[in-house]
């Protein structure tokens, strides 16, 4: 488990946690998708393979991998968590890691009340709020930190 988050932690660039969650049959299929295109794919995701093959392994030896959460993801790092790997911020296509930086620091001063507060503490755009929304990341946070009389 420690080889894996260190292994993707420094080398994971291009990992894909929407590919990640759906399973191993997902990763097989994208790794089949990157290798039927050949040279017509693009260099990050040839790049992908690799790190996608460690992921295949790493299901085969019973590895579970967790989605991205406000609370606990990191930045960049893929963190053990429960026999099971934490993703990372950056691990969500279209976040980069200026935004996963952001998201992490401002969580560290405390903890978000709303997606609202998020997106104004770490000010983030609203594409980058969509990417994160598509994740899952809002489930169990209010929309806006005002409240309602009904």
């Amino acid at each position: 488990l420690a080889f894996y988050c260190t292994r993707f932690t420094v080398a994971g660039d291009g990992l894909d946690a929407n590919v990640i969650l759906r399973g191993k049959r997902a990763v097989d299929a994208r790794i089949t998708e990157i290798d039927k295109a050949g040279k017509e794919a693009a260099q990050i995701e040839l790049a992908s393979v690799p790190m996608l093959q460690l992921v295949q392994e790493s299901m085969a030896r019973g590895i579970r991998y967790l989605p991205v959460d406000l609370k606990k993801s990191e930045a960049h790092a893929f963190v053990p968590e429960d026999n099971a790997i934490r993703l990372p911020f950056s691990s969500l296509p279209g976040l980069g890691e200026n935004a996963a930086a952001s998201i992490v620091a401002a969580r560290q001063l405390e903890p978000f009340f709303s997606v609202e507060d998020l997106q104004i503490r770490a000010g983030l755009n609203k594409s980058v709020m969509e990417v994160l929304r598509g994740a899952g990341v809002f489930k169990g946070i209010q929309e806006t930190d005002q409240l309602s009389m009904f």
